[in-house]
């Protein structure tokens, strides 16, 4: 069988995550004098790239460059390339350091790896970003693939980047793992994929579980049927 994982909400902790984006928003206050908030800035971040996200699916446009461009509407000066630079690198340096695994994701992993003949990511994330945090989460050596949404130029649901992640894979039943209703369960259901959600009541998945390690569970009874 082979298996398939969302990044973030699935094998990372959004808290963490939420935490590394007012770090970076702390970071980009100090750097330029920012008058605003860490919040403020945040904020605006966010807002810049709401609309964007939300139409990933269709057409992806790298995060990192989102974060730039927010960031040029947000300081009262333009930006130098050094500038631009240290903006991209520090949205992904901080995420190294501050994002942290969900809770049971590394032993829900290990017993996953253990019984898939193929582990695969498929996020939505930009290409350096995942690799830079799959090496500082010390898990990059879990996964035979990773697909992310720079790579096929569209993100989740659309069914580009799930067919797109299965061709690197070769036995059957496919299985996939993740957090969102729309982006994960809906993606992998178009492509017929065996779904497990992690969170709350779901519609579409076959599966609901509280976390990876009770998804790597399920994985082993549908391994022996």
């Amino acid at each position: 069988m082979d298996v398939f994982l969302d990044m973030t909400g699935t094998l990372t902790d959004m808290e963490s995550e939420n935490y590394a984006l007012l770090k970076l928003a702390e970071e980009i206050k100090k750097r330029f004098s920012l008058k605003l908030s860490e919040e403020e800035i945040l904020q605006r971040i966010e807002n810049y790239r709401k609309p964007y996200m939300e139409k990933r699916h269709q057409e992806y446009t790298p995060i990192r460059f989102l974060i730039l461009e927010a960031a040029k509407n947000i300081v009262p000066k333009t930006l130098c390339a050094s500038d631009s630079f240290w903006i991209i690198d520090t949205y992904s340096d901080i995420h190294a350091k501050y994002v942290k695994l969900a809770k049971n994701a590394l032993e829900g992993l290990r017993r996953i790896r253990k019984i898939a003949s193929h582990v695969g990511m498929i996020t939505d994330a930009d290409r350096p970003f995942t690799d830079k945090l799959l090496n500082s989460l010390n898990i990059k050596q879990f996964f035979d693939s990773v697909t992310t949404a720079e790579d096929v130029g569209v993100g989740k649901p659309n069914r580009r980047i799930f067919e797109e992640a299965i061709k690197k894979s070769s036995s059957s039943p496919k299985i996939y793992v993740g957090d969102s209703e729309f982006r994960d369960m809906l993606g992998a259901k178009n492509v017929g994929m065996i779904t497990i959600k992690i969170g709350n009541d779901s519609k579409l998945a076959d599966h609901v579980v509280k976390d990876l390690l009770e998804a790597s569970k399920i994985i082993q009874t549908l391994e022996k049927e």
